[in-house]
């Protein structure tokens, strides 16, 4: 009797010892996690429970069914009313529910060790029929009309990678100047997702929004829905990162509680922004995270580029161009995809409003999109002049003898032009550049040539002269 006694008074202490401990780790959670918003401490628990959960059972996996299985489980965020010993998870392909059965047990098993209570676990397929997390993606801007070329041929293979093996490379970090194609790209790589798993529900933050956005629903008290808005999804898209700088701390460290959940459980994030992860002063827990991941560039278009994108808007406007006026304004045509865009949307306004496109009004229309004419050679002075605004160097320094890079490279460049665009000879061009013989500049050349073959930097400096001085090289 007295063994028996003891028995149930230690079965109670364990009990108690249980729900103690369970409730010490969601105080921890809400200390944790709280940064200005409060976030509901069950569902960080369950998140982090099911992080380490899915983790070692990965481990131990065999059966690519099995990994393929936890891969696609994602727990259901609970609410105030939900029941504090039992946990739903969603799939979305039906082919697995079977696998996930089999996993009940030892899901239930590490989840229960990890929470200090019995739990048991649900597993329901998701209902495709409402996707309203993927309601931004516009199908009309899908790969098929991302135009491939040099300057972006890297990220969209990273593109067509995440669309075929989510999650493998991750985070992505998508950077380039305005108009180069950054939203088309991200937007492109949710529409290719949906066409090949019509469940997906991809996640959108624009940057320029979220702060404003966040501190709205902290007025009106809904900040767990707001938590639960942007975590629930399958991949997260974040647009113009680069907007972070000016941030409030809250904003910061609720965003980056978003970014990590999706980040710890293997889901897709892709991001975009004007500059690259290096110029942006952010901290060394977001720092990490992307340097784990893939990040490319998309340089501004080349003149085959630009030919291919020109082509694909005439074709998608339906605007009617005789070959002669494309082929002129292919000619000419400078600045990124945007500015093709606007220009092309231009003529088609004027086009549907019965006006006739005659080459004098191609001209006066396109003139901010068109390098201006050139006739005949380049005088070496308009090329020197052009180079020393474009690079911020005075024109003496560059005939002068530093050796300084800042000072040889536009000197190189524009000996380089002179001798491609004047009508001067090498010695002639040495001369001018107050040099002792040609030597000098054919050492030019190769530095110039070099650089254009291996530095997209250069390519873009080249480009910004070449087209201030009507020369449509690309």
């Amino acid at each position: 009797m007295l063994f028996r006694r003891r028995q149930k008074t230690g079965t109670c202490l364990a009990a108690f010892s249980g729900v103690w401990i369970f409730f010490h780790l969601i105080q921890i959670q809400r200390i944790r996690d709280f940064r200005g918003a409060i976030l509901y401490p069950l569902e960080s628990a369950l998140e982090d429970a099911w992080s380490q959960t899915k983790k070692e059972l990965q481990k131990s996996a065999k059966d690519s069914n099995v990994r393929s299985c936890l891969q696609s489980l994602r727990p259901i965020p609970l609410n105030s009313g939900s029941a504090r010993d039992h946990f739903v998870f969603e799939l979305d392909d039906e082919s697995l529910l079977k696998t996930a059965a089999q996993l009940r047990g030892p899901i239930q098993t590490r989840l229960s060790s990890l929470t200090s209570q019995s739990v048991s676990v649900e597993f329901r397929l998701a209902q495709k029929k409402s996707n309203r997390e993927s309601n931004w993606v516009r199908p009309q801007l899908d790969l098929s009309r991302f135009c491939e070329g040099k300057a972006n041929r890297i990220p969209l293979m990273a593109a067509r990678n995440i669309v075929e093996q989510p999650g493998k490379v991750n985070p992505l970090l998508i950077s380039g100047e305005t108009g180069t194609g950054k939203s088309h790209l991200l937007n492109a790589i949710a529409c290719e997702v949906l066409r090949k798993r019509p469940g997906t529900r991809c996640t959108l933050i624009r940057m320029d929004d979220f702060p404003s956005h966040f501190g709205e629903q902290i007025l009106k008290g809904r900040n767990l829905a707001l938590k639960n808005k942007f975590r629930r999804g399958d991949m997260l898209f974040i647009e113009d990162f680069h907007s972070i700088r000016g941030a409030s701390p809250n904003v910061l460290d609720e965003l980056y509680f978003i970014f990590n959940s999706y980040y710890e459980n293997g889901r897709q994030i892709v991001v975009t922004s004007d500059v690259s992860i290096k110029d942006l002063s952010i901290t060394s827990r977001w720092l990490s995270r992307f340097l784990s991941g893939l990040q490319v560039r998309l340089e501004s278009p080349d003149v085959e580029l630009r030919k291919r994108i020109l082509k694909q808007k005439i074709q998608d406007t339906g605007l009617n161009l005789g070959n002669q006026s494309i082929s002129r304004i292919l000619e000419r045509l400078r600045g990124n995809a945007r500015d093709i865009e606007a220009a092309v949307n231009r003529l088609f306004f004027l086009q549907s409003g019965g006006i006739e496109l005659t080459d004098e009004l191609l001209e006066q229309q396109l003139e901010e999109f068109l390098s201006p004419r050139v006739e005949g050679p380049l005088d070496p002075r308009t090329i020197l002049e052009t180079i020393a605004d474009v690079c911020g160097v005075a024109g003496e320094e560059i005939l002068g003898n530093s050796r300084k890079m800042e000072i040889a490279l536009p000197r190189h460049l524009a000996m380089y032009l002179a001798v491609h665009y004047s009508d001067l000879n090498k010695s002639a061009v040495a001369r001018f550049f107050q040099r002792t013989d040609h030597s000098t500049v054919i050492h030019a050349e190769r530095k110039i040539a070099m650089k254009l073959q291996k530095e997209p930097s250069f390519q873009h400096l080249f480009r910004q002269v070449t087209e201030r001085l009507g020369i449509n090289r690309g």
